[in-house]
């Protein structure tokens, strides 16, 4: 039996695309705790009113939501 990474009948692009959205949405989760998140760990500099801190936090977030709906479009989106 064993560990099935893709299933059986995806083309190279498919795999290609399904390694990509994986690493990018480990990007968006690293950046969001301890080995990315110290690059924005203070509070002086203020963003949109907000701490740099918690501007990196929303910031990434909307990164991966947008990077959500790029990948929903992309795989269920008109057929041509």
């Amino acid at each position: 039996m064993g560990l099935v990474l893709f299933p059986k009948g995806w083309s190279s692009k498919q795999k290609k695309s399904a390694i990509f959205w994986v690493l990018f949405f480990t990007v968006v989760f690293l950046a969001n705790i301890w080995p990315l998140y110290l690059v924005a760990n203070s509070a002086t500099p203020f963003v949109l009113g907000m701490p740099f801190s918690m501007f990196w936090i929303i910031l990434w977030i909307v990164i991966g939501f947008i990077g959500l709906l790029v990948m929903y479009r992309s795989e269920y989106g008109e057929k041509k």
